[in-house]
């Protein structure tokens, strides 16, 4: 049997046997529930001194929630979109610092039925013009949701340092 006829039968084979995984899968299980809904979070980041670092997030989140045929809760897909405005609360209309993060998270359970929280993406991002991206979370984290344990970590973190907020600070100080 030459290669190209064995990898043309290897393909069709495979792509069958997909078909029926999923159509079983499919019998097993009810439709997601899908919703999404959108809210504003506004928040205290910094004190500055004379002057507090406040943001206005308006965030998107579009949520899946899997059950199985007996109609028991299985699993949650998660996507938020979050859009960061930070501002000097002494001027409000001043100088603002804008960031856009995109993030998907599941929540499911461990083999012990604890619920795990996996989030992948970008949590936050805020750029300082003149210090680079201080504000930057970006990876994948798993974590215990019910003792708080952390799991698993792999991506870039910022550690939330006095070096960031001195240079958000500098940058919105309005004196």
């Amino acid at each position: 049997m030459n290669i190209q006829k064995f990898t043309h039968q290897f393909r069709n084979i495979s792509v069958l046997i997909l078909i029926f995984f999923l159509a079983s899968f499919n019998a097993q299980a009810d439709k997601p529930d899908k919703y999404s809904f959108e809210f504003l979070d506004l928040g205290f980041v910094a004190d500055c001194g004379d002057f507090s670092v406040m943001d206005d997030a308006y965030i998107i989140l579009d949520n899946k929630d899997f059950y199985d045929k007996k109609g028991n809760y299985v699993r949650s897909h998660l996507h938020f979109t979050a859009f960061d405005d930070l501002y000097n609360d002494a001027y409000p209309d001043g100088i603002h610092l804008t960031g856009t993060a995109h993030m998907n998270a599941l929540v499911s359970f461990d083999k012990n039925g604890d619920p795990l929280w996996t989030q992948q993406g970008i949590a936050i991002k805020i750029i300082v013009p003149g210090y680079g991206p201080l504000f930057l979370d970006v990876g994948r984290l798993v974590w215990n949701d019910a003792t708080g344990d952390l799991i698993f970590s792999a991506g870039k973190r910022h550690d939330w340092n006095f070096g960031e907020f001195d240079a958000l600070c500098d940058y919105l100080d309005q004196d």
